[in-house]
């Protein structure tokens, strides 16, 4: 019992990575802090096999693990932070915005990028997270979108 119970943790525990098989994986690095893809959600994962085949290899740079901001998509499966390898940040940012699948999407001064499958259409520029509190006034740096209705 103990050893089909592991087995099928450990299937389970790596099925968003087989989702992700259709991706070469050479098109995708981690930093030595990011454990792998196993705590995203499908959706997040195909996102990211949409962003790589658009944008060309990136480095994931954070997934579930760290710090982020207080009910960040980061802590639900849903978001990745990470750099662009063969294109520009703000070129990257731009292919994101247009992907359907993207809720999210965040640019940092630093260059790397942020991207969520949040159900809000959301799009910022900055490198302090307090200005995240901001979003609601009307001179701040986001700019909310409204999503399609098709």
């Amino acid at each position: 019992m103990m050893r089909r119970s592991s087995l099928l943790a450990l299937v389970f525990g790596f099925l968003p990575v087989a989702a992700f098989a259709d991706t070469p994986s050479q098109k995708i690095s981690f930093q030595p802090q990011v454990k792998g893809l196993h705590c995203l959600k499908p959706e997040t994962v195909a996102m990211i096999s949409e962003l790589v085949a658009k944008i060309g290899p990136i480095q994931v740079t954070s997934t579930c693990g760290g710090r982020h901001a207080r009910h960040s998509q980061h802590y639900s499966g849903k978001a990745i932070d990470f750099r662009p390898l063969a294109t520009s940040p703000r070129k990257a940012a731009a292919v994101a915005r247009s992907l359907a699948s993207v809720g999210g999407v965040g640019s940092y001064s630093n260059g790397l990028l942020h991207a969520d499958v949040g159900e809000r259409e959301i799009s910022w520029y900055g490198h302090k997270r307090s200005r995240y509190a901001a979003a609601a006034s009307k001179r701040s740096r986001y700019a909310r979108v409204a999503r399609n209705s098709n």
